[in-house]
């Protein structure tokens, strides 16, 4: 697939006027990177936004001790980091990937130049702004008020968000240890969540994958604990 083809796959790029889709196309670069793999570093220049046109990465810091915390995950066809290239500077946060990803690079240059130039992809960002902010509220609620079983819950239904993710199915290939990675959970801990939410209906569990049955009900697991 080619530059051009993947950009397709997003409605950001083809809302863009002719020219502006090949100024797009011209800054963009696809690159694969293998579980567990640094896609950027906290602390260097933010030189891309960045997408994610397969597989599944994270927005995480870590303290020289090891010590963890990870932000939200982004799967296939999200997008991330657009406040750091609009600020130009150095990104706050690792970004790396869960599991083999192939991924956007749009450069900064040619980001700014578009959010100058072109409505529709003002439009776009300020809203992926917008929903990024609502999510990292709701992910700080979540972490500090509810129990371990709801967090696990919350975590998957936030990969559906209709805005941030528009391509996320009904079956999710993702693991407990991935799950672990996104809530700060162990396996185990994160095991004993899904067989719950199994057990009441809203998940269906099987080998590296979840199907999601029922997700209002996933959406509201936990919240009457605020």
């Amino acid at each position: 697939m080619n530059v051009h083809e993947a950009l397709e796959q997003h409605d950001w790029y083809r809302a863009l006027a002719p020219e502006h889709r090949g100024l797009a196309a011209s800054g963009t670069v696809v690159r694969t990177f293998a579980p567990d793999s640094y896609i950027a570093r906290r602390g260097e220049y933010s030189r891309y936004w960045i997408g994610v046109d397969a597989g599944l990465i994270k927005l995480a810091v870590y303290t020289p001790d090891g010590r963890g915390c990870t932000f939200c995950g982004v799967p296939a066809g999200g997008w991330c980091g657009e406040g750091s290239v609009i600020k130009r500077e150095e990104r706050r946060y690792d970004v790396i990937a869960i599991r083999e990803s192939r991924v956007l690079l749009v450069a900064e240059t040619i980001f700014n130049t578009l959010l100058a130039d072109s409505l529709p992809f003002a439009g776009y960002v300020v809203r992926q702004l917008n929903e990024r902010m609502g999510q990292f509220i709701a992910m700080v609620q979540n972490d500090r008020l509810l129990g371990a079983d709801a967090r696990v819950a919350q975590a998957i239904a936030q990969l559906f968000h209709p805005a941030l993710y528009p391509k996320t199915t009904a079956v999710l290939e993702l693991s407990q240890e991935e799950i672990g990675l996104l809530t700060g959970l162990s396996r185990q801990r994160v095991n004993q969540a899904l067989r719950r939410l199994e057990a009441e209906g809203m998940v269906g569990l099987s080998y590296q994958t979840i199907r999601v049955t029922d997700l209002e009900a996933l959406r509201r697991f936990g919240m009457s604990e605020l």
